[in-house]
């Protein structure tokens, strides 16, 4: 039973050997009922248990090579998947013209969409700043103003931290970085 669906993919490649460039050869209807016969051999295989319990399974990329196990293949390529490889942020106050400007440095694996969220935590209250998205490069510097009422500003003026969140679009969610700006020392109108 598991000889058959070779034998069609290898029926299949002379058939193309020998119909070289003749494009009018009709063969998709053979692959649904390739596709079909190894779904109805999966689903015997599973209802028989056919399946050894030491093998590995096939979505499992681990390199026996390297000795890496499958959780830790996994990680590597869910480390992939995030694209933001490092960042910081620095917060500053501007009660003069009631506006709190937010400083992101980062660095990327690759160009891409990144969503931002902006809000702070301190003894008068929480307050949501906004939300962004951006196009970030591989390395930069990406700067925004949030306009605030008074009421705000004093929130953000006694706010002892902000926190920042990165996530690039379409990536697990575990690749959201979470970055905090702590108010330094003092008076300083800085958090960083």
């Amino acid at each position: 039973m598991r000889k058959l669906p070779l034998l069609l993919v290898l029926l299949l490649i002379s058939l193309f050997a020998v119909a070289g460039p003749a494009r009018a050869l009709s063969v998709p209807p053979l692959l649904p009922a390739l596709a079909n016969e190894e779904a109805e051999e999966n689903e015997e295989g599973e209802a028989e248990g056919e399946e050894a319990e030491g093998e590995e399974s096939e979505a499992c990329e681990a390199d026996p090579e390297e000795g890496e196990s499958c959780e830790e293949a996994e990680e590597v390529a869910e480390a992939e998947e995030c694209v933001i490889e490092d960042a910081t942020a620095v917060v500053a106050a501007n009660p003069g013209n009631d506006t709190v400007r937010l400083t992101i440095h980062y660095r990327a694996f690759s160009p891409t969409a990144v969503a931002i969220d902006a809000r702070l935590r301190g003894s008068k209250g929480g307050l949501h700043l906004g939300a962004d998205r951006a196009r970030f490069r591989r390395a930069g510097v990406f700067h925004d103003s949030f306009g605030l009422s008074e009421k705000e500003m004093v929130r953000a003026l006694a706010a002892r931290e902000f926190a920042i969140e990165l996530h690039a679009v379409n990536t697990p969610a575990s690749c959201r970085m979470q970055l905090t700006a702590h108010r330094g020392g003092g008076r300083k109108l800085l958090w960083s």
